[in-house]
């Protein structure tokens, strides 16, 4: 159905810290009192600037709304309501404020705005051109699109910047990692470990390092093992750091699918999500391993939470609808087939799964059977001559000479199996002969009532005293 995943680049949260070094400004929460003036001792933002007490209350009042809806999770309005603080807290600091102005960002881009998102980046970098957070953000916008050497420029653009931005290194090794190209590989790992070299406990340096040596595993079987135990090792050590960095979990687990340790699998991608509910990842991984099991019910779950963290996941759909169609739910299973070809018309996988339940599960009608072929014939158009789905095209396609296997000439353990389309036309032939064999049927007994109604006129009687007639002479 869909391939276990791995995070490329830091989520959100992961960025979202106290502003403090990466060209942050260590804002206090403490009120400055009923005056507006900044005192003497106030906070400076990255600028240099002295934060007004003001500024600093809708600061405060913006960061708690902000952990409370981290925990509680987002609307519209909170994200509203939020973003305001911090746009507040920036207008009371003369608009000089850019931590304010990139909170803001980060709250619109909660509910998915990116277009105000993006705004209110580069009206943090027009106040501060090297403020890390906010190039970063830019860069991960710029992944989402997969513009991925733009990206790798902005967030080298960062680290340029602001030699301490942990977050540009760390995203920067992400794309690297991610190319498969052995040098960038290397770099990617240096860049790591100068993450590492500045903040010895930063974790997601940690988990982007163990996903590098899972990678390497796969580039080098020979040396597989050696860097699964390395990957391992890395996991171990976020974890003495802190025990509920949620996204280590979620990489732990793919270490026991490489070593084919399920179980462990699954419980490490079901506690990476339960630490953090908004790692979608997580939630797909566990979905995907538990479906396996026929789990539906704990995979219907995890996938309706990955829909509600990513609608536009055209895979999230797609687990979904395979979770709904082994609770036997098939119009619910359509509909997020439907919803997954509505998020991309060109995957063949939706299509496939949208014609296994007309052909299986839909009563077997000849207008349910034409639509389960025509789906069946999208599916094979749109799979094309990719490998991954050459199985599949396969059995949809295969021929076998039906005549032959009735003659007799083809009886072993091996026999051809119809595919799908050809199961379909089975069908229909058969229906055909069957409509055909009635309709003869229903000929030869009209005639038959119509020579019986013929023969069946009784003769005039006989004349009183008459002699019988002879009788039938007897057949030899």
């Amino acid at each position: 159905m869909m391939n276990i995943g791995s995070a490329r680049f830091l989520g959100l949260s992961a960025i979202v810290a106290a502003l403090t070094g990466c060209g942050g400004a260590a804002v206090s929460s403490t009120s400055g009192g009923g005056s507006t003036a900044a005192p003497p001792d106030a906070p400076r933002t990255s600028t240099g600037e002295a934060v007004s007490a003001e500024a600093q209350n809708y600061w405060r009042d913006g960061l708690a709304a902000f952990a409370q809806h981290e925990g509680s999770g987002w609307n519209e309005d909170a994200c509203a309501a939020v973003a305001e603080r911090f746009d507040d807290a920036a207008e009371a600091q003369g608009g000089r404020f850019p931590e304010a102005l990139y909170m803001s960002g980060l709250t619109h881009a909660k509910c998915n705005d990116r277009t105000k998102a993006l705004e209110l980046y580069n009206r943090a970098l027009a106040v501060n051109n090297k403020f890390c957070k906010a190039r970063v953000m830019i860069g991960l916008d710029q992944t989402s699109q997969n513009q991925d050497a733009a990206a790798m420029q902005t967030f080298a653009r960062a680290i340029a910047d602001d030699a301490q931005c942990t977050e540009g290194y760390v995203n920067l090794a992400a794309l690297q990692r991610s190319s498969g190209q052995p040098a960038l590989v290397r770099d990617a790992l240096n860049n790591l470990r100068r993450a590492l070299a500045i903040d010895a406990q930063y974790l997601p340096a940690f988990n982007e390092m163990a996903l590098l040596y899972i990678q390497e595993s796969d580039r080098n079987p020979s040396e597989a093992a050696q860097r699964l135990d390395l990957a391992a090792v890395v996991c171990r050590q976020a974890q003495q750091i802190n025990r509920d960095y949620g996204p280590i979990y979620n990489t732990w687990g793919l270490i026991y699918v490489k070593k084919n340790n399920i179980i462990e699998a699954v419980r490490m991608f079901e506690r990476a999500a339960n630490l953090d509910a908004r790692n979608f990842e997580a939630w797909m991984n566990f979905g995907t391993m538990v479906i396996g099991f026929r789990g539906y019910e704990d995979a219907k779950r995890a996938f309706e939470r990955a829909v509600e963290l990513d609608p536009r996941s055209y895979d999230a759909h797609l687990g979904l609808g395979a979770a709904l169609r082994g609770l036997n739910q098939f119009d619910a299973s359509v509909a997020e087939y439907n919803k997954a070809k509505e998020v991309d018309g060109t995957r063949p996988e939706a299509f496939f799964n949208l014609a296994l339940i007309s052909h299986n599960y839909r009563g077997g009608s000849e207008e349910v059977l034409n639509e389960a072929k025509t789906q069946y014939e999208a599916f094979v158009a749109k799979a094309g001559s990719n490998t991954r789905f050459a199985e599949a095209v396969t059995d949809v396609t295969r021929r076998c000479n039906l005549e032959r296997a009735r003659r007799g000439r083809r009886r072993s353990t091996s026999q051809c199996r119809p595919g799908f389309l050809q199961q379909i036309e089975i069908v229909a032939s058969t229906r055909a002969e069957m409509a055909e064999l009635q309709r003869v049927q229903q000929e030869m007994q009209q005639r038959m009532a119509a020579q019986q109604g013929a023969a069946g006129a009784s003769p005039a009687p006989a004349p009183e005293g008459a002699p019988p007639a002879p009788a039938a002479p007897a057949t030899p």
